[in-house]
């Protein structure tokens, strides 16, 4: 079939566009296929692959997603980095502990004190075991609140009760009003601080490991050399945050 000499031309030679610049109907076909072919790679990179005219905005959701999901386990950590301080103080038994102090002093301030902060990072710990949702998450969940379901009575000699979504709540005054010795049964030695904090431990190590494994499987879809890395990788080696 026969092409008609305005259309050759068209096709052949340059011509205005909308901007002044000179382009011909071939040149920005093979420009338009060249940015789809990069976008679709990118897209599919990225996890992606049937968006490719939208690739930009799913870089950046992706980076986003990640920054979150970073300072997710970080502060999963430190919340169960805190239990475990403040457990090693309530279950201390050395000749110095919290207990001896507070039976010369006459006051059980301190041992409030760290009560308190216990309870503050257990709730907050419990928080992000349940927004992780992982499976290995939800099992050491599960067993947080078998421990403290089975330590109800003795926790509630010293205000502290449980609520139904597996969190502790504190009777301030009940709390203050305990003796030294009701507190050193309830909190100190083996019993439920000691055994929380080394769930506590648990989930501490796995929240470290996940910010390691996002360290080393998370790129950055910018760097040239990840352009060209496989893309069934990104992303398989932790949990994200939901």
């Amino acid at each position: 079939m026969r092409i008609t000499r305005n259309y050759r031309n068209s096709m052949v030679n340059p011509r205005k566009n909308s901007k002044g610049d000179q382009a011909s109907l071939i040149k920005s076909a093979l420009n338009r296929s060249s940015a789809n072919s990069r976008a679709t790679r990118l897209a599919s990179l990225l996890g992606n692959k049937n968006t490719s005219q939208t690739s930009a905005l799913t870089a950046r959701d992706f980076v986003t997603s990640t920054a979150k999901s970073q300072k997710f386990y970080y502060d999963m950590q430190y919340h169960a980095n805190q239990v475990e301080e403040y457990a090693d103080a309530l279950k201390s038994s050395n000749k110095d502990s919290v207990y001896d102090k507070a039976r010369e002093s006459g006051s059980t301030e301190q041992i409030v004190s760290d009560i308190k902060g216990f309870v503050a990072q257990y709730n907050n710990m419990l928080s992000d075991l349940k927004e992780s949702g992982t499976r290995a998450d939800t099992s050491i969940l599960t067993q947080i609140n078998s421990m403290a379901r089975l330590a109800e009575k003795d926790l509630a000699a010293t205000g502290i009760s449980r609520k139904s979504d597996g969190t502790l709540e504190i009777d301030e005054k009940k709390l203050a009003a305990a003796d030294v010795d009701t507190l050193e049964k309830v909190w100190g030695g083996s019993g439920f601080v000691s055994k929380a904090s080394a769930k506590a431990g648990t989930v501490a190590a796995t929240a470290e490991k996940n910010i390691e494994a996002e360290k080393s499987s998370v790129y950055s879809p910018f760097d040239r050399a990840n352009l060209y890395s496989s893309s069934n990788s990104a992303g398989k080696y932790f949990n994200y945050r939901r």
